[in-house]
């Protein structure tokens, strides 16, 4: 799978809530062969990777409903990582190309585009995933744009 077909998975699965797009891109890659689910994890983890920056990181942000209003951390990041992803190709863009342009409030319930190709994968196998991604998407693993 390209990057083409991982952003027209992202971006026709737009709904009202993160919760709308996560399942849609659930159902979508229910419907692909197994090898689609595993390439969109990739493919999933090479945006990721992509926006962890420190640039990114030190922009403020804080998830909706968050009463905390303390330091986001490294697992935070990765939430919002993963909103700016689960907004479309489009927002992911504009923050890729200028990290002030990163919102101020997201739904960290974005984390769950994380688990969608296991799902899909788990419901169409009925198979254990096992797949580690090739490409570290975790905070701070980019660590060319940390130094």
């Amino acid at each position: 799978m390209d990057m083409k077909t991982f952003w027209s998975i992202i971006d026709n699965a737009q709904g009202d809530t993160v919760h709308d797009v996560v399942e849609a891109v659930g159902m979508d890659l229910s419907k692909r062969p197994v090898e689609e689910i595993i390439d969109f994890s990739e493919r999933l983890a090479e945006a990721l990777y992509a926006l962890d920056r420190r640039e990114l990181f030190e922009q403020e942000y804080t998830f909706a409903g968050d009463a905390t209003g303390g330091d986001n951390t490294g697992e935070d990041f990765l939430y919002a990582r993963c909103a700016v992803v689960a907004a479309g190709s489009e927002v992911y863009e504009q923050v890729n190309q200028d990290p002030t342009r990163v919102a101020t409030e997201w739904n960290w319930h974005a984390q769950d585009l994380l688990y969608a190709p296991e799902e899909a994968y788990e419901e169409l196998t009925d198979e254990t995933w096992e797949h580690d991604t090739e490409t570290d998407y975790e905070t701070g693993s980019n660590t060319a744009a940390w130094s």
